[in-house]
C-alpha cells in the first residue's frame, strides 16, 4: 500500500518533468540551423553580403524566406514557454501562430507553382517544372496537414508537440535536404536516413523513454521517406499532367 502511495505521488511529478524537457526546444534549434545552413550558400550570406545570385532576386523567394524563418522561431518560442513553464502563454499565442501556419501554408502553394514555373524558364524546359513543382506542394500538405493534426490534439499534449514537430521538420527538411547533398554521399542507404534523422532521433527518444512509437511520428517518418523516393513518380505521367496544370497560369 505504502508503495503505492509512492509511486501515485511520483507520477505526477515525472509527468511535469517530461512536460517540461528541452528536448523538443533543442530540436526545434537544430531545425532553424540546418534550415539556414543548407540555404546559407546561395541564399543567406548573398543576402547579407547584397550578392545575390539573379536566380534569387524575386520578391517571392524573400517573402517565402522570411515566413518560413518566422514559423520556426515560433515554434522555438513556444516550445520554450512550455519549458518555463508559461504554459498560459503558450496556450493563448497558438491560434495565432496555427492561423500564421496555415496562412504560410497557402502563401507556399501559391510560391511552388510560381518558383517551379521561373525553374521550368530558367532551366528552358517547362517539363522539368512540372515535375519539380510536385517537392514544395508535398512539403506545404505536409506542413499543413500536421499542423492540423497538432490543432485536432491540442489538449494531448503529446500527440501535439510530435504533430508540431513533423510540421516544422516539413519546412526545415529542404535546406536540411541541401546541406546534406553537399556532403556528397551517393548512396540513399547513407543520405537519405541523414535527411530523417530529426525524426528518427525523436523515435529513438519515444522508444527510450515513453517504450512507445508515437502513429504520428511514424506517419511522418513514412510520408517523408516517400517523398524522398519520389523521382520516378515525379517524371511520369501520372504526375506530369497535374504539374503542367500548376505551373500553366505563370507561363
Amino acid at each position: 500500500m505504502v508503495t503505492a502511495v509512492i509511486r501515485s505521488n511520483r507520477s505526477p511529478a515525472r509527468t511535469r518533468r517530461r512536460s517540461r524537457s528541452p528536448f523538443f526546444t533543442l530540436l526545434g534549434l537544430l531545425l532553424l540551423v540546418l534550415a539556414i545552413g543548407g540555404f546559407w550558400p546561395q541564399y543567406f550570406s548573398a543576402a547579407i553580403g547584397g550578392t545575390a545570385e539573379p536566380t534569387t532576386r524575386f520578391w517571392l523567394i524573400h517573402l517565402h524566406a522570411a515566413l518560413f524563418v518566422a514559423w520556426l522561431v515560433a515554434y522555438i518560442v513556444q516550445s520554450a514557454l512550455v519549458l518555463s513553464g508559461r504554459t498560459a502563454i503558450h496556450l493563448k499565442t497558438g491560434p495565432w501562430l496555427a492561423g500564421f501556419g496555415f496562412t504560410i501554408a497557402l502563401v507556399g502553394l501559391f510560391a511552388a507553382s510560381r518558383l517551379a514555373a521561373r525553374f521550368g524558364e530558367r532551366m528552358r524546359d517547362f517539363e522539368a517544372g512540372a515535375a519539380f513543382v510536385f517537392f514544395p506542394l508535398i512539403d506545404m500538405v505536409y506542413f499543413a496537414g500536421f499542423l492540423a493534426v497538432a490543432v485536432a490534439f491540442r489538449k494531448k499534449p503529446e500527440i501535439h508537440k510530435r504533430a508540431m514537430f513533423v510540421a516544422t521538420f516539413s519546412i526545415a527538411v529542404v535546406g536540411w535536404g541541401r546541406l546534406v547533398a553537399r556532403l556528397g554521399y551517393d548512396s540513399p542507404w547513407v543520405w537519405q536516413p541523414l535527411i530523417l534523422a530529426p525524426l528518427l532521433i525523436v523515435i529513438v527518444y519515444d522508444l527510450a523513454v515513453r517504450r512507445k512509437v508515437f502513429a504520428v511520428m511514424a506517419a511522418g517518418l513514412f510520408v517523408h521517406l516517400a517523398r524522398l523516393n519520389a523521382e520516378g513518380f515525379v517524371e511520369s505521367e501520372w504526375w506530369l499532367p497535374v504539374g503542367r496544370a500548376l505551373i500553366a497560369p505563370f507561363r
